[in-house]
């Protein structure tokens, strides 16, 4: 089943209407997913309340999986060992859930957007630059180029950056 204290938080930071909550069906796996709350390796979770059919507790649902092996071992008092056997984590893992779960609350448990963190910093202004200094000057290093491009767009990128994008668009042999 899905979590319903997922749902509701779902709804409160507005990521779902009451309508959409109205279609869910239980065990929806593509509503997991995209809610980044979908357990890649269900199969691991061996503890009993997981195993009953269409009972409340859902192995799919990381969210409720993490939430429960925290419970297990704080409120039940269970062995942090046997614990994570149960529930299909390694005690490593079971110490960052329980310092994500104390630091940030249910909402910590939610699995994070892959790619990267902020907005690349080479936009196309920048990339434009970079390759059409290359072209007019091919003995202009990388290092010097991090400077311009500093100086000029107060942008600041790798040396590294800079020779992906010269070999990428072919301005620049690898040495």
């Amino acid at each position: 089943m899905i979590n319903h204290v997922l749902l509701f938080y779902l709804y409160l930071t507005r990521l779902i209407t009451t309508d959409y909550i109205g279609e869910i069906h239980m065990a929806d796996t593509n509503f997991l997913q995209q809610a980044r709350c979908l357990h890649l390796t269900p199969e691991k979770v061996h503890d009993e309340r997981f195993q009953e059919e269409g009972g409340f507790f859902d192995p799919k649902d990381i969210v409720q999986v993490k939430y429960e092996l925290v419970r297990s071992c704080v409120v039940e008092g269970s062995n942090v060992a046997s614990a994570c056997m149960r529930f299909g984590f390694s005690r490593t893992t079971y110490y960052k859930v329980y310092e994500a779960f104390i630091q940030g609350g249910i909402p910590s448990l939610m699995g994070r957007p892959r790619g990267r963190p902020q907005p690349i910093k080479l936009n196309e202004v920048v990339l434009g630059y970079l390759i059409a200094e290359k072209a007019k000057n091919p003995k202009l290093s990388a290092s010097e180029m991090v400077t311009h491009v500093m100086n000029r767009y107060n942008v600041q990128i790798s040396v590294r950056m800079i020779q992906h994008v010269w070999q990428h668009y072919s301005v620049s042999k690898k040495n």
